[in-house]
C-alpha cells in the first residue's frame, strides 16, 4: 500500500497531499496516564496513535495527521471523501480489577449541516496496523457506542462509553485500545452529516473503582515518639507524623492533620502537610511552630485523602506546649561538700554527688560535666519532678568546678549550676629560691629551697635531706609554705629527698628531685665591650671585673673564648677581685665563661655570656 500525510488547513478548504516512502511515522505523543484532581477521572489518556482512511484513496491511509480529523462525507474539489479516525491508546497501568468506566472524550466542531444530530459512534477495534485501509478496515473487537453530546448546538464535546471495550481489552493483557470513530452507516455517505473533531483534543478518560483509605494508625513525632506514649511534651517546634494506608494502589494520597486546644475543642486549626516514604511506606508530616502558639495542652489527629475519599480520622493524641525553663538544680556532695574551709576527699577518689530539682515538678533527668557547655553527662531523675544520684571521680586536684543542668519533659533546660569544690592533695613542690656563701666561711653554699603544698590538706611538716645525708623538718606555714637553708654544700648536682607528713607523723607523700648549688662569680665590663652587647674593636682593650662568689680560699680567676680556647689565669688583687684585659683580634660575636679557682684545686660554677665586636 501507499502511505500518505496529510496537513488539513480546515474545515471545509481544499487537502494538500504528499507521497512519502516510509512506514508508520514515528510522530506521536504520547501523555501517560497521571492522577487528576479529586473531581476527574484517575487516568487520562491521550493517543500514542492517530490515523484516518478516506473512501476517496481506497488503498491508502494518512498516519498522524495534524489539524481537525474528518469524519463521515465531505465533498472536496467535487469528490465525495468518507472517513473513519482510528486511535491508539496506551493503557499500561490500568487495573482490571478496579475498572468502574472509561470513556472517549472528544470535541465534534460541527457538520456541514449543524441542524443534524451529532451521528458519531465509536468502536473498539483489532490493532490497525501498516496493511489496514479504507478497503481493508481493522476487524471489529467489539460493538458500536453511540457519542453521548454534552450539550446542544454545532461545537460540542461528545462521549462515547468504552467500558467494555477497555474491559475486553485488559483481559486480554493488550496493551492498547485500538478504537475506531466514524458516522453510522446509515448516514456515513450524506454529506450532511459529515463532521470534524478537534486537533489534539482526543481523551480516553479512565476511572476506577475507589476504597477510602484506612485511618492512620502509626503516629509519631519529630523525635520517633509514638502517639501511643502519652503526652508529648515540648518547648520547640515540632513535627507530626502519620502514616497512610490504602488499598487501592497507585492513588495519591494527601494528609489532613488538625489540632485544637483541650480546653476550647472547637478552635480547630489545620496543620500544613508534606509527604514522605520510608522503607515502611508512605506517612504525611505536619509542622507546628512553637513560638506561634500559646503555652497549653493540645489534641491532634490525622486522617487521610486518595483525591476522592477521606479516611476515617485516627485516634486523637495529646501534646503539650511548655517554653517555661525549670528550676537551677540544687547539687550536693558528702565527700566534696560545696566551697569547704579545707579541701576534701582526693585524687581518684569518687564523690557521691546528689542532684535534685530544686521545686521544678517537672524535670525528668540532669546532665552534667566539667564544661558549661559539655554537659554530656545525662542521669535520669528518680521521679518526675524528683532527683537523681552519681558516683562521680573529679579529673584533677585543689578548686574543682561540676556543671549540672535539669531538663524538664519538654527538652526545657535550667540555667546551668556552677558546684565548686575542693579536692585534697598531698602533693609538695620544692624548688631553690637563693644561693649564699657558707657564712662559716667555708667553700659551701647555702641553698634556700622553697617548698609548698595545698593550703589545709592536714600537713603539717615538710621533711628533707640532701644526698642521703641527715633528714630535717620543717613546719607548714599557714600558707601552706617553708623557705629552708639547706646545710652548707659545694656546688654542683644533689639530690633533694622531701616528703610531707601529717600531724601523726605520716608521710603522705615523698619523692626526690636533682638541684644545684650555684657558686660562679659574678662579672661586670667597663662597657668597652658590654655583656651582651657590642662596641671596641680589633686592637681595642676592654676590661672585664670577676668577683668570686666565696670570698675565701680563693687563688684565680680563669677563662677562656670562642676566640681563644686556651684557658687564661688572671690573678686575684688585693680587693679579693679580678681583672681581665681583653682585646679581641677579630670581629663579630664572642662568647665568654670565667671561673674561679679555689686553693684546694677545685673550680667554681661557670659564669657565661656573649659580647660582639664592632667592625
Amino acid at each position: 500500500m501507499t502511505i500518505k500525510t496529510r496537513m488539513l488547513r480546515g474545515r471545509g478548504q481544499a487537502v494538500a497531499r504528499g507521497l512519502i516512502t516510509t512506514a508508520v511515522v514515528a510522530a506521536a505523543v504520547l501523555v501517560t496516564g497521571t492522577a487528576a484532581s479529586a473531581a476527574g477521572p484517575h487516568f487520562s489518556f491521550t493517543p500514542s496513535f492517530i490515523a484516518y482512511t478516506d473512501s476517496a484513496t481506497p488503498n491508502t491511509t494518512t498516519f498522524y495527521p495534524s489539524g481537525d480529523l474528518p469524519v463521515g462525507a465531505h465533498v472536496i474539489n467535487g469528490v465525495v471523501h468518507k472517513t473513519r479516525v482510528y486511535f491508539g491508546f496506551d493503557i499500561g497501568g490500568v487495573e482490571r480489577a478496579r475498572l468502574k468506566t472509561a470513556r472517549l472524550a472528544v470535541t465534534d466542531t460541527g457538520a456541514a449541516d449543524c441542524t443534524k444530530p451529532h451521528a458519531l459512534s465509536a468502536r473498539p477495534v483489532a490493532e490497525f496496523t501498516s496493511t489496514n485501509t479504507w478497503k481493508h478496515p481493522p476487524a471489529e473487537a467489539g460493538k458500536a457506542v453511540k457519542a453521548v453530546p454534552e450539550s446542544q448546538g454545532c461545537t460540542v464535546h461528545v462521549g462515547f462509553d468504552l467500558t467494555e471495550g477497555l474491559d475486553k481489552a485488559l483481559k486480554a493483557n493488550a496493551g492498547r485500545l485500538w478504537v475506531e470513530v466514524a458516522v453510522p452507516d446509515g448516514d456515513e455517505p450524506k454529506p450532511a452529516y459529515g463532521r470534524y473533531l478537534w486537533q489534539n483534543d482526543f481523551h480516553l478518560e479512565v476511572t476506577l473503582t475507589n476504597t477510602p483509605p484506612a485511618a492512620p494508625t502509626r503516629l509519631t513525632y519529630s523525635d520517633g515518639t509514638a502517639c501511643s506514649d502519652g503526652t508529648y511534651y515540648t518547648g520547640y517546634d515540632l513535627s507530626l507524623n502519620a502514616d497512610q494506608t490504602d488499598p487501592d494502589p497507585g492513588d495519591m494520597l494527601t494528609t489532613e492533620i488538625e489540632y485544637w486546644p483541650l480546653t476550647d475543642p472547637g478552635n480547630v486549626t489545620s496543620v500544613p502537610t508534606s509527604q514522605g516514604s520510608g522503607g515502611d511506606g508512605t506517612f504525611g508530616v505536619g509542622f507546628i511552630r512553637a513560638s506561634a502558639i500559646a503555652e497549653g495542652t493540645y489534641g491532634w489527629h490525622a486522617r487521610t485523602y486518595d483525591q476522592r475519599a477521606y479516611s476515617p480520622w485516627s485516634v486523637t493524641c495529646t501534646f503539650a506546649i511548655d517554653k517555661t525553663a525549670p528550676n537551677m538544680p540544687a547539687v550536693s556532695s558528702v565527700e566534696y561538700p560545696e566551697n569547704p574551709p579545707a579541701p576534701t576527699g582526693g585524687s581518684g577518689q569518687p564523690g557521691t554527688f546528689v542532684f535534685t530539682a530544686n521545686g521544678s515538678s517537672d524535670v525528668v533527668d540532669f546532665r552534667y560535666g566539667t564544661s558549661p557547655f559539655s554537659l554530656y553527662n545525662r542521669v535520669a531523675a528518680d521521679a518526675l519532678g524528683g532527683s537523681a544520684t552519681v558516683r562521680w571521680t573529679p579529673r584533677g586536684v585543689g578548686e574543682q568546678t561540676l556543671y549540672v543542668a535539669s531538663y524538664d519533659r519538654a527538652h526545657n533546660q535550667s540555667p546551668v549550676r556552677a558546684y565548686k569544690f575542693n579536692v585534697r592533695s598531698y602533693g609538695v613542690s620544692v624548688w631553690p629560691i637563693e644561693w649564699a656563701p657558707d657564712p662559716a666561711g667555708s667553700l659551701g653554699v647555702v641553698v634556700t629551697m622553697h617548698f609548698s603544698t595545698q593550703v589545709g590538706n592536714g600537713l603539717t611538716k615538710f621533711g628533707y635531706s640532701v644526698d642521703g645525708g641527715e633528714q630535717h623538718f620543717a613546719p607548714v606555714g599557714a600558707d601552706g609554705i617553708a623557705d629552708v637553708a639547706l646545710p652548707p654544700i659545694r656546688s654542683g648536682e644533689h639530690t633533694l629527698t622531701y616528703s610531707g607528713l601529717d600531724s601523726a607523723g605520716t608521710v603522705r607523700f615523698e619523692t626526690s628531685t636533682i638541684f644545684y648549688a650555684v657558686d660562679e662569680p659574678a662579672v661586670e665590663s667597663d662597657d668597652v665591650y658590654p655583656i651582651e652587647g657590642s662596641g671596641g674593636g680589633v686592637g681595642v682593650e676592654g676590661v672585664f671585673t670577676v668577683t668570686p662568689f666565696i670570698g675565701t680560699g680563693v687563688q684565680s680567676v680563669e677563662y677562656f673564648t670562642t676566640q681563644d680556647t686556651n684557658p687564661v689565669t688572671v690573678p686575684i688583687d688585693a680587693d679579693g677581685k679580678a681583672r681581665v684585659h681583653w682585646t679581641p683580634t677579630q670581629t663579630g660575636w664572642t662568647y665568654f665563661w670565667f671561673t674561679v679557682r679555689y686553693t684546694d684545686g677545685t673550680t667554681s660554677s661557670y659564669h657565661s655570656f656573649s659580647t660582639t665586636v664592632n667592625d
